[in-house]
């Protein structure tokens, strides 16, 4: 069990049975399985938000999930209903596999594909992408409440490639949002890579791309993003269009601490009105 000061509820609480080395089965409040960008856990990502991709996932809820891993790949499927603390009513099932292309020391790649479908009992979605910061209200895209919902499917693809100081990450989503006066979709994509100029590169395992571990000295870590997200769909869905570019710079000087600074440059409009912001940002982070 975890606990977020900032949250109501845990974020995290469910017990985990691993029979034996390869699968394991989970019930509980965790993480849905869907796209890569959720699948990085916050102290390993290269920014300090996620990409707009971040957005379509489902993130916490309730529920059952089997995984397994092995030289091939991996595959994640749960079943999940509402969070804890009672938001996000929406039964469903979700999917994540990933297939090795290499797997070594020095160099790992994947694809992977996720689906996801759940039923709304609210019969409604929103969707928005912040300016890059959790702690502004600044919305560079938001669709705002969408009615008549009866189902929200999505779909995701995705492909990592890690070798020494350098990583390389994309992944493309699409959620359609199944309606009766018609459906309506919308599309979001990141572009990620890494390097770092102390050779202390990022490590494979089990589908995603953990920070650098640097040992006896200081680790840097640069970084660079371009994403995009379109929640144009017709006059029921007009969330405008988003694209934005990135740099981050992370300093790891122990173990159990990093310094990461970004910036964020956005070109969006939203109903013929132009918003640009500039956002940058930094956190001093403690891991464990």
């Amino acid at each position: 069990m975890d606990h977020d000061f900032a949250d109501r509820t845990p974020p995290d609480a469910y017990l985990e049975l691993t029979p034996g080395e390869g699968h394991s089965f989970r019930l509980g409040q965790f993480k849905q399985p869907f796209a890569l960008e959720d699948a990085i856990a916050d102290k390993q990502t290269a920014f300090l938000e996620a990409s707009p991709v971040g957005a379509f996932a489902i993130s916490r809820r309730i529920g059952a999930e089997y995984a397994r891993w092995g030289k091939r790949g991996t595959f994640n499927a749960a079943l999940f209903g509402h969070r804890l603390d009672g938001t996000s009513d929406s039964p469903g099932a979700t999917m994540r596999g990933t297939w090795l292309l290499r797997s070594g020391k020095e160099e790992s790649a994947h694809v992977g594909l996720s689906l996801a479908s759940e039923r709304p009992r609210s019969h409604s979605a929103s969707y928005s992408l912040n300016a890059g910061s959790v702690l502004s209200d600044l919305r560079v895209a938001s669709t705002g409440a969408i009615t008549g919902v009866d189902r929200i499917d999505r779909a995701a693809v995705e492909g990592l490639w890690v070798r020494g100081a350098w990583s390389l990450q994309a992944e493309s989503a699409k959620v359609f949002l199944r309606r009766d006066t018609g459906d309506v979709s919308g599309d979001a994509a990141s572009v990620q890579l890494t390097w770092s100029p102390t050779g202390d590169g990022r490590s494979y395992k089990r589908g995603v791309a953990t920070a650098p571990s640097p040992k006896g000295h200081v680790g840097w870590e640069l970084a660079l993003r371009y994403s995009v997200m379109d929640l144009n769909d017709g006059p029921a869905m007009r969330g405008g269009r988003a694209d934005s570019w990135g740099l981050a710079a992370t300093c790891y000087p122990n173990p159990n601490m990093r310094v990461i600074a970004n910036l964020l440059q956005y070109d969006s409009t939203r109903r013929g009105i132009a918003n640009d912001p500039l956002t940058v940002g930094l956190r001093v982070q403690f891991t464990y």
